[in-house]
C-alpha cells in the first residue's frame, strides 16, 4: 500500500479516493497458500478488531521494534533481487501508533481540496446507485483503515512506517510489499508516476474528455500487484519456490482473499462497490503481474510495466489487451459548457471504466451478466452538474441528489452490445429510485422519478444516459452527443464469451 490519500475523481473506476490496504488479510492468505508442512513465518493474529476503550491495545516491545527495524535492510535487498529494481538509497523507518496513522489520514481528508473531492466522489457514487443515500464515505474510509492497515510507505517522506500494535511476524511479509513501493519510488518517482499528468492542474468538473482517473486506477493496480507478488515470493522463499514457478499459489491466495474478507465486519458490511474497489489493485493487479511474468519475465513485469504502463482498468482486467496493444482511447465529447452551464454548475466529472461497469452489472444484474457484457466496454465518461439555484452543500454534508443531474456516455464494441447495456440500465432504475414511471410516448427510453426525468438512448455503439436534468437541457445535450451518430469501433474486438440469447431472455431484456 502506498499510504498517500488520493481523493481523485470517482469514476476511472469512479475511482481512487483513499487507497486502503487489507494487508493483514493479504499476508494471512499468502501464508495459508503454502502447504502446511513447509516452514514459514507465523501468520497474523486472527482477531484484528478495532481498538475499544474497554480493550487495551497490545504493543510490541522495544526489542521487537529494533529487530523489525533491522529486518528492513534485509527485506529491501530481497525485494530488489526479486524485482531487479536497484537500491539507490537507504529507506527510512519509523514506528507509528494507531492515533498517528489515523491523524495522518484525517489531516489529508480534511484539507480543503481533498475534502471537496471526497464530497463530490460520494455524490457521484450515490447518483450512480453505487452507495446508499445515507452512507458516510469518509467515516468508512477511516474505520476500515484503522481496522486493517498493517504498514505503509510514504513517498513524500521516503519512510516506511511500522505499526506498534501489529506483531513483528505479521509485519515482515507486509514489509516486503511496502519496500517494493520504496524501490518503485527510488527508480520511477512513485507519487508523480501515479498521478499520470501531475496534480498541479486545477480541478475542473467541466472537463468531460479526461481519461486520467482510469489511468491512475490502472497504475495503482500495477504498483500494488507488484507489491503483492514480492510479498508472496518472500513468504514462499523458505520452500524454494516463487510465484513465477508456482502459479497455483497466486490463485489460492486470490480465492482465500475473497473467502476471508468477511473477517472484517467493517469491510463485510460495506457496499459491494467499495469492497470490490478496495481489493481491485491487489487481486487484479496480481493477476496482471502474473501474465506479464509469463510473457516477458521480471523485466516486463516490474520495470517494463512502469516504463510502459497500462492505460485503463480494461488492460488490467484483460491483460491480453495490454500485451497485444489493443488500447481504448478516452471518449472525446463535443463542447457542452454552453448547454450545461446555462442551468447547472459543474460538480464532478471523470471516466467510467470497465471495472466500474463490471461492478454496476454485478450489483444490479448478477455476476454472470457482468462477466459477459463488461468485456464489451469501449469507453465511458460522466458529468455531474448541480443546479445553479441550489445551495452549495456544507463541507462534510451530503449533497442532495435532487440537486444533481447525471450525464453518462458509454461506447461499446458493437451496436448490439450498446443496446443490451441500455436495456439492462433501464431495468436498474426501480432499484435506484423510490418512484419510477415510464413516459408513455417514449416507452423504454424515458421515465420520471422523484429526482427528475431519466432518459436512455442508443446511437450506433454509443449509449447516452441523462438523469435529473430538465427536459430542455436533456434535449440540447442529446443533439450534441448523438448527432451525428458516432461511428462504431473500427478494430476487431478481442475474443470473449458469446452473449448468448438465453441469458438476455432470462433477464427479460429481449422483447
Amino acid at each position: 500500500m502506498t499510504m498517500v490519500p488520493r481523493f481523485d475523481k470517482p469514476a476511472g473506476r469512479l475511482w481512487p479516493l483513499v487507497l486502503l490496504v487489507l494487508a493483514l488479510v493479504f499476508a494471512a492468505n499468502c501464508l495459508s497458500a503454502q502447504p502446511q508442512s513447509q516452514s514459514a513465518p507465523a501468520g497474523p493474529p486472527q482477531d484484528q478488531k478495532p481498538p475499544s476503550t474497554e480493550e487495551p491495545q497490545t504493543k510490541i516491545t522495544p526489542e521487537q521494534a529494533q529487530q523489525l527495524f533491522r529486518s528492513v535492510d534485509e527485506i529491501l535487498k530481497f525485494a530488489s533481487k526479486d524485482t531487479k529494481l536497484p537500491i539507490k538509497n537507504p529507506v527510512k523507518r519509523e514506528l507509528a501508533g494507531r492515533e498517528q496513522v489515523r491523524k495522518f489520514v484525517e489531516t489529508h481528508m480534511h484539507e480543503d481540496k481533498d475534502a471537496q473531492r471526497l464530497q463530490r466522489s460520494e455524490a457521484s457514487m450515490k447518483k450512480f446507485g453505487m452507495l446508499p443515500q445515507d452512507f458516510d464515505l469518509g467515516k468508512f474510509m477511516l474505520d476500515l483503515l484503522e481496522d486493517q492497515v498493517a504498514g505503509y510507505y510514504d513517498p513524500k517522506t521516503k519512510t516506511v512506517y511500522l505499526l506498534d500494535w501489529v506483531s513483528p511476524e505479521a509485519q515482515r511479509p507486509v514489509l516486503a510489499h511496502e519496500l517494493t513501493h520504496a524501490l518503485q519510488d527510488q527508480n520511477f518517482d512513485l507519487d508523480k508516476w501515479l498521478k499520470v499528468n501531475g496534480d498541479d492542474q486545477p480541478d475542473n468538473p467541466d472537463n468531460l474528455d479526461t481519461g486520467d482517473d482510469e489511468a491512475q486506477a490502472a497504475r495503482q493496480a500495477v504498483s500494488e500487484g507488484q507489491g503483492m507478488a514480492v510479498m508472496m515470493d518472500y513468504v514462499l522463499e523458505p520452500t524454494g519456490h516463487s510465484l513465477a514457478d508456482t502459479p497455483s499459489a497466486g490463485e489460492i491466495f486470490k480465492q482465500n482473499t475473497m473467502d476471508h474478507v468477511g473477517d472484517s465486519p467493517i469491510f463485510a458490511n460495506a457496499p459491494m462497490y467499495l469492497r470490490e474497489m478496495v481489493i481491485f489493485p491487489y487481486t487484479y493487479g496480481l493477476s496482471f503481474l502474473e501474465d506479464l511474468l509469463t510473457r516477458g519475465g521480471s523485466e516486463m513485469a516490474f520495470a517494463g510495466a512502469f516504463k510502459n504502463p497500462p492505460r485503463d482498468t480494461r488492460e488490467i482486467m484483460q491483460p491480453e489487451s495490454y500485451l497485444d496493444g489493443q488500447h481504448v482511447d478516452p471518449i472525446r465529447l463535443p463542447k457542452l459548457s454552453d448547454v450545461l452551464k446555462k442551468n447547472y454548475v459543474g460538480y464532478d466529472s471523470g471516466s467510467v471504466g470497465e471495472f466500474d461497469v463490471y461492478i454496476l452489472l454485478k450489483q444490479y444484474s448478477g455476476a454472470e451478466l457482468a462477466d459477459k457484457l463488461s468485456t464489451a466496454w469501449r469507453g465511458g465518461v460522466y458529468y455531474l452538474g448541480r443546479k445553479k439555484d441550489s445551495k452549495s452543500p456544507k463541507p462534510g454534508a451530503p449533497t442532495p441528489m435532487s440537486d444533481l443531474g447525471l450525464l453518462y456516455v458509454s461506447n461499446w464494441a458493437t451496436p448490439e452490445d450498446a443496446g443490451y447495456f441500455a436495456k439492462v440500465y433501464g431495468l436498474w432504475l426501480p432499484k435506484k429510485y423510490k418512484s419510477v414511471k415510464p413516459v408513455a410516448e417514449q416507452k423504454g427510453h424515458a421515465w420520471t422519478t422523484e429526482q427528475g426525468p431519466v432518459s436512455i438512448e442508443v446511437a450506433g455503439n454509443r449509449v447516452l444516459v441523462m438523469e435529473g436534468f430538465d427536459p430542455a437541457t436533456t434535449a440540447a445535450v442529446r443533439a450534441k452527443v448523438l448527432s451525428p451518430s458516432p461511428k462504431s469501433s473500427q478494430w476487431t474486438p478481442l475474443p470473449r464469451r458469446d452473449l448468448a440469447a438465453p441469458v438476455w431472455a432470462t433477464l427479460g431484456i429481449l422483447h
